[in-house]
């Protein structure tokens, strides 16, 4: 029996890095290529700490190769090492815990049982956790340093507090209750995660709400000035259709052609940048042009596409506010402070094209842009939200840089009304 023990060690370590993984997806992020190399280093590490646990069982050395192990597993995911660092600490703490409540309870009765024993203790802590409602955009979210630092201090402390309980000799049921206290602590600590995700996207969609706001606040002062110049018009229309009609009379056509261009500048709003009738698309393209014509050099528009749409106002705002920002925030770094807009639609697609003059960087087709803002953690998110948009329209979106321009494409399946 005792020779086939690495074999059953083996084969239940198989299933507890599994589990681990699958808390590890739910927080963290890898594409195609990430996740060949991840299997890849699954294996490595399932390997490893079977070796590692047949020689030396629950140990200091074990578990400095456990926690050394599930760290560089996070390293095959695509997020900031923050949070990388956390969902590793969680885990290891999770994994920390069972395997020294197994042990104090069971002791030398059940050695070669307690990775079985350890793995269903995990399966619990995993079930617990996955019942956790998590929104799918959840992995894109990174937090300040703040709340960075609270997430991290709860399985920081609980490591050294499960050490020095491994190292030390207290009484076996105080041991036993710590070490389960550790573990609803650090399950807990997922509870407090999720608050902080629901609080940051009720602030995110609160911010896009208030633009929204602002956008039909600006439209509604738009559509006012336009009816003002109406009124203003009509009123004199008498007077203006005498003098016309007294140009006309003396066959004087270009006068009579000036006078007309003078009505038309006349009921121009120059506030009024887009007019397709589609109130949405209106209100925010106004809103964000006319804070374009403000501050850059030239800013041309094209914009075709039919008053009704079947999109949703909030994820239209994620998209065009979102890339307009960006847009016109590169521009204003350069000295050409160039933008052109083009929205079109055709047969149920929705394009949109934004070219703008931006800093120099490495030239070509980029599917992914970083947020070259200091601040990391608070800027780029736009970007992953616009991408997550424009996935739900089952849509493309690609970045070209060349000339000092950047180009951004945008591909989005659309229904007219």
């Amino acid at each position: 029996m005792g020779s086939y023990s690495p074999i059953i060690v083996f084969i239940v370590n198989i299933l507890r890095v599994l589990l681990l993984k699958k808390v590890m997806d739910v927080f963290l992020s890898a594409d195609d290529t990430e996740n060949q190399t991840l299997k890849i280093g699954l294996g490595i590490y399932c390997l490893l700490t079977t070796i590692v646990y047949s020689v030396f069982q629950v140990s200091v050395v074990y578990e400095i190769c456990n926690c050394s192990g599930i760290i560089g597993l996070t390293c095959f995911y695509r997020e900031m090492w923050k949070k990388r660092l956390w969902v590793s600490l969680v885990l290891f703490s999770l994994d920390m815990a069972n395997s020294l409540i197994v042990l104090f309870v069971f002791g030398d009765l059940a050695k070669f049982q307690q990775p079985a024993i350890q793995a269903l203790l995990l399966l619990i802590c995993t079930t617990v956790i996955s019942h956790i409602s998590y929104p799918s955009e959840v992995k894109e979210i990174a937090f300040d340093t703040k709340q960075t630092l609270l997430l991290l201090v709860i399985p920081a402390m609980s490591v050294i507090v499960l050490s020095v309980l491994m190292l030390g000799e207290l009484e076996k049921l105080f041991a036993i209750l710590i070490s389960v206290c550790m573990l609803m602590i650090n399950i807990s600590v997922f509870y407090l995660y999720h608050v902080l995700i629901e609080n940051y996207i009720n602030s995110r969609d609160n911010e896009i709400y208030r633009q929204q706001t602002y956008a039909y606040q600006n439209q509604l002062e738009v559509i006012m000035e336009s009816q003002s110049r109406v009124r203003a018009l009509r009123h004199d229309l008498k007077n203006h259709i005498l003098a016309l009609q007294v140009l006309v009379e003396r066959n004087k056509t270009e006068e009579a052609d000036q006078y007309l261009d003078s009505m038309k500048d006349f009921m121009t709003n120059p506030q009024e940048y887009i007019k397709t009738g589609n109130d949405e698309i209106d209100s925010l393209l106004n809103y964000k042009l006319q804070k374009a014509n403000e501050v850059l050099n030239e800013v041309e528009t094209k914009i075709s596409i039919p008053e009704q749409l079947r999109l949703r106002s909030f994820d239209l705002n994620v998209v065009l506010g979102n890339l307009l920002d960006n847009a016109i925030d590169a521009s204003l770094q350069t000295e050409d402070k160039k933008l052109k807009v083009t929205v079109k639609i055709d047969k149920g697609i929705l394009f949109l094209y934004i070219c703008n003059s931006c800093r120099s960087m490495n030239g070509g087709k980029k599917d992914f842009l970083e947020t070259t803002k200091e601040d990391k953690v608070n800027h780029g998110i736009g970007l992953k939200n616009v991408r997550r948009i424009v996935e739900k329209h089952h849509g493309e979106i690609e970045f070209f840089y060349e000339n000092d321009s950047m180009e951004t494409d945008v591909m989005m399946y659309v229904k007219e009304m």
